[in-house]
């Protein structure tokens, strides 16, 4: 008869997570009538979240129709409710975030109740809602990880206690790890490092406990294979066979995130992360150093688990080492931030714990972290639309699909939608270069390519994956906004270059493909330009390189900051369109555990006028770098249709050239040397249709 209440009493901290659920309810999903006000549309991101949810209406499926960080579960999680309620730009920046965060929520109770299980539960309820509210990201993919060390950790404990078979807990795990794959390939790899840390701290605390390891050796193997059937499972589900593309694309995106994407580190982030570390160290130490009597049952108290903790969360910061951005930092420090937590509410003395109680909830509010899912603001914004839900745009603002956009930019939205409404049919694809492709949904065509972000686009691998997404579709109609020099840039530029590195330099390869395929048919607004699919003009280019005369070098790289100067190239008279280098970076192991320096090429030109222009190469690799060595937007007149479009204004000769090889902070590494094999002036050229059609008929 008491079985019941006593469960209740013993649990009720799950109230917790029903609490923040009603509290991040959109307004918006309670009336059809409510619009979304978008104050700042930002294309790059903006286009891949309304992206991901247009292309899971239209049965596009990531890791199986095209390649992203992301897999197939993030792509269903976050366009189910804006499916569910009318697919609409309004509905999905409603609501994409939705179930993810509340994935965050749910998993942030099952790591404190896996972890703090013995102690009562006021304290998982606290420390519960200070992680959700004041630590924890938007991004599902970090919390996923830590439940999954919470849980693993709790596994291999009800194994040694033989109060789980092994084979049992081999099977989930393996589950378990797929499914952090089908959620983003970064979450996978944390799920098996999660496992392997979990496991050390099993086998730690075993032999000290002189323990069997047997079983958990049986629960690896049974592992090891249930997750082979598992990776072969998910591969005929997602793959023609017999391709891996889902696993190959997935570890390609991975394994080039660290020289892709890397982002300096503000001092303010340093400063957090730094904090961090330090601060976590400490708690790990004494935690390690104190033995309370009677505290033998917390799993938080165990050596084994203050050792996995400490470097499964240290394994962890390489997020924010890479990208360091104030999003990607908040996710470094979640881990070493929940495990600090849960040490500091795991002590049972009553001085200790109000004294950890105090320290964690003043520390929580005084150095609210900017990237953490709650703040003032978000709650505010939410009680105001329930009271006054916005069905009117106000002024200055005008509707476009459910949303609230500036009249300017919803001006230009509707006119290229309509330029690729004329051109392509429903059922056709369109494409879109470098990476708005808000377009897509804009205009009701699912936009081409085999990958779905365009910074993700560099390097051989990764680019042969877009263009034969690119080459499947033979998409007749799309866009091309060329960059706007980052030197010029204003808030109103429909492109600009991702990273400091302009979108030709990043993927020249793409870019070089829709050059040959497409034709432009008309400016559609200023930035934008219209293309029309013209295969012909594959036949017709012509392209020619001539050495510029630079001596094949190598670099050695004595300090952090070194410029070279790479001479002064024989640059040819006129004609010449674009800088090619063949250079390799080379660096040590380190870089895999930090991240590369900035890569950037003087051009001086003969007028006094000179440029930095930034790129990114594989570490290691002898890559192929291009340059426009002009302005460019004037990209944009290399679709036109006729050649002598192509060149106007004046082109000053480059007289210089120098490397300077940077550190971004002070996570970068510097390269060993740098070698440069060959530097080259290209020009393309367009044989007329007349006078190819002459030479076939001879």
């Amino acid at each position: 008869m008491h079985a019941k209440p006593s469960r209740v009493r013993d649990n009720w901290d799950a109230i917790a997570v029903l609490l923040l659920l009603l509290a991040t309810l959109p307004p918006e999903i309670f009336s059809s009538r409510t619009l979304v006000l978008v104050s700042h549309p930002n294309l790059l991101d903006d286009s891949d979240i309304l992206d991901t949810s247009f292309k899971a209406s239209r049965a596009v499926v990531f890791g199986s129709d095209v390649a992203y960080t992301y897999g197939p579960l993030f792509q269903w999680l976050s366009s189910a409710p804006s499916r569910w309620l009318g697919l609409s730009m309004g509905s999905i920046y409603a609501t994409w975030y939705l179930l993810p965060m509340w994935g965050t929520f749910v998993l942030g109770w099952l790591t404190v109740r896996f972890l703090l299980s013995e102690q009562p539960p006021w304290k998982r309820f606290l420390l519960f809602l200070l992680l959700a509210i004041f630590w924890s990201p938007y991004d599902l993919r970090i919390s996923l990880a830590v439940f999954l060390f919470a849980a693993f950790l709790r596994g291999w404990d009800a194994v040694e206690q033989r109060s789980l078979d092994p084979y049992v807990l081999g099977c989930g795990a393996a589950m378990l790890c797929a499914v952090a794959f089908l959620y983003s390939a970064d979450s996978g790899v944390y799920a098996l490092v999660a496992l392997l840390m979990s496991l050390v701290a099993a086998i730690w605390d075993s032999e000290r406990n002189s323990s069997d390891g047997y079983p958990l050796a049986v629960g690896l193997l049974t592992f090891l294979a249930a997750f082979t059937v598992l990776v072969l499972v998910i591969k005929v589900v997602l793959c023609d066979p017999p391709n891996f593309h889902f696993w190959t694309n997935s570890l390609a995106i991975v394994s080039a995130y660290r020289w892709i994407e890397p982002a300096m580190m503000t001092t303010a982030s340093k400063v957090c992360l730094l904090a961090a570390l330090i601060v976590g160290a400490a708690i790990f130490l004494l935690r390690y150093a104190i033995h309370e009597l009677g505290n033998g049952d917390s799993l938080a108290a165990r050596p084994g688990f203050l050792v996995g903790a400490f470097f499964f969360a240290g394994f962890t910061l390489q997020a924010g080492l890479v990208r360091s951005d104030s999003g990607h930092i908040t996710m470094a420090i979640f881990p070493i931030v929940c495990f600090i937590g849960v040490i500091l509410f795991s002590f049972e003395s009553r001085n200790v714990i109000r004294s950890a109680v105090l320290a964690a909830v003043l520390c929580s509010i005084l150095f609210i972290n900017p990237g953490a899912i709650f703040q003032p603001s978000n709650l505010r914004y939410r009680f105001a639309q329930f009271s006054h839900p916005l069905t009117e745009c106000p002024a200055g603002f005008r509707e476009v699909d459910r949303a609230c956009f500036p009249a300017e930019f919803a001006g230009m939205l509707e006119s290229t939608a309509g330029y690729l409404r004329q051109h392509a049919r429903a059922i056709d694809d369109i494409t879109v270069f470098p990476y708005q492709r808000i377009f897509g949904i804009a205009s009701g065509r699912t936009v081409a390519g085999g990958i779905m972000a365009s910074y993700l686009v560099s390097g051989p691998y990764l680019s042969h994956v877009d263009i034969a997404g690119l080459e499947r579709a033979t998409a007749p109609a799309g866009v091309y906004a060329p960059d706007n020099p980052m030197d010029k840039a204003s808030a109103s530029d429909l492109s600009l270059p991702c990273d400091g590195v302009p979108s030709f330099t990043r993927s020249p390869e793409v870019w070089l493909w829709l050059f040959h395929h497409y034709r432009s048919q008309e400016q559609i607004v200023p930035g934008v330009v219209g293309l029309l699919q013209d295969y012909s003009r594959a036949t017709r280019i012509t392209m020619q390189s001539e050495p510029l005369n630079l001596t094949a070098q190598d670099y050695p790289i004595r300090k952090r900051s070194s410029v070279f100067d790479l001479g002064t190239p024989a640059w040819p008279n006129s004609g010449v369109d674009f800088l090619r280098l063949r250079l390799t970076v080379r660096y040590g192991l380190s870089w895999r555990l930090r991240k590369p320096s900035r890569l950037q090429l003087e051009i001086t030109r003969a007028d006094g006028s000179h440029d930095l222009r930034s790129f990114i190469v594989e570490p290691n690799a002898e890559s192929e770098v291009w340059f426009y060595p002009w302005s460019e937007p004037d990209l944009a007149r290399y679709f036109d249709a006729d050649e002598s479009h192509w060149r106007t204004g004046a082109r000053p000769a480059i007289t210089k050239l120098r490397l300077w090889v940077t550190p971004l902070d002070w996570v970068s590494v510097e390269p060993d040397s740098v070698t440069v094999q060959s530097a080259e002036a290209v020009r393309f050229g367009l044989v007329p249709v007349r006078t190819l059609s002459l030479h076939r008929a001879r």
